[in-house]
């Protein structure tokens, strides 16, 4: 159920010509900065999570490196391949930009998610659902902040987050929290298969 829409920014007008390499941390960031990314440039391109190198795959643009802890350790993959001035091509709602001795790392800002009008079917969806999956910060406060503004119980709404900073985003009072071990699909959804009884349909 998408409370968001991606909006595209021009691309970025810095050039590349002064940095060691790339970090990009969402596909969103990929896609808006496609035609920066296939420029003329050599750049070496980091970047965190499956998804964000799956849409780079897809632009038929290469990936160096794939990190699945955070931005810090994608830098500290990137600093022990020799590099020390990078170029972090993100959207508005970022991390903070990590501050890491000798190094520099610039942000070039390329897509914001535009909140959309509640959805017709958002009490519905999830009065009805066992549980409700947030993959950011800003998707988590925002959904705390129309769950409350339509006075839906949060003690009756279970959730399930990539991060304990996206937990902490959603506030307090649910019937309960999931979080991944480490900021992926495969272990939110097994972190979720922990806390279920599977049940066997017949055929």
């Amino acid at each position: 159920m998408p409370l968001f829409a991606i909006e595209h920014l021009p691309c970025p007008p810095v050039s590349a010509e002064g940095y060691d390499a790339i970090l990009l941390t969402s596909g969103n960031a990929a896609r808006a900065a496609v035609d920066f990314l296939t420029c003329d440039h050599d750049l070496p391109i980091y970047v965190v999570g499956s998804a964000t190198a799956s849409a780079l795959h897809k632009l038929s643009v290469p990936v160096t490196k794939t990190g699945s802890d955070g931005m810090e350790a994608l830098v500290e993959v990137a600093v022990a391949d020799g590099h020390r001035r990078f170029l972090w091509l993100a959207g508005e709602d970022h991390n903070a930009i990590p501050h890491l001795d000798g190094l520099s790392i610039d942000i070039e800002i390329v897509y914001r998610s535009a909140a959309v009008n509640t959805p017709d079917d958002f009490a519905r969806n999830v009065t009805q659902s066992d549980l409700v999956v947030l993959h950011s910060s800003r998707a988590a406060a925002h959904f705390a902040g129309l769950c409350d503004g339509l006075k839906l119980p949060r003690r009756t709404i279970a959730l399930a987050t990539f991060s304990n900073a996206i937990a902490r985003s959603a506030g307090t009072g649910w019937a309960s929290t999931i979080v991944a071990d480490t900021p992926n699909d495969a272990a939110l959804l097994a972190a979720i298969q922990r806390q279920f009884k599977m049940a066997h349909c017949a055929p």
